[in-house]
C-alpha cells in the first residue's frame, strides 16, 4: 500500500489528482490511499477528495471537495 499526503490546489489539482493516483495504483500494483487538504492552506487552496484507489486505480472510496472528511475502504 502506497500513502501519499498531498496538498492539490484548485488551480488545476482536480485534474492532476484525478490522474496522477490511478497511475500510481496501475504502475506498482498496489493500493493508493491519497490524503489531501481541503480549503485554504496558506497562498493555496486545496481541492480536497482525499481517496482510497485499488490496485488497478479504480476508485474504492472518495471525500468531497468541501468538507474535511475521512474515507474509509476494505483493502484486499
Amino acid at each position: 500500500m502506497r500513502l501519499a499526503g498531498s496538498l492539490y490546489g484548485t488551480g488545476g489539482g482536480v485534474e492532476e489528482r484525478a490522474t496522477v493516483c490511478p497511475a500510481i495504483a496501475r504502475d506498482t500494483g498496489m493500493d493508493v490511499v491519497l490524503a489531501d487538504h481541503v480549503g485554504p492552506a496558506g497562498p493555496w487552496t486545496g481541492c480536497g477528495g482525499a481517496a482510497v484507489r485499488a490496485p488497478g486505480g479504480t476508485l474504492l472510496a472518495e471525500a468531497d471537495d468541501r468538507t474535511p472528511t475521512v474515507v474509509t475502504a476494505e483493502v484486499g
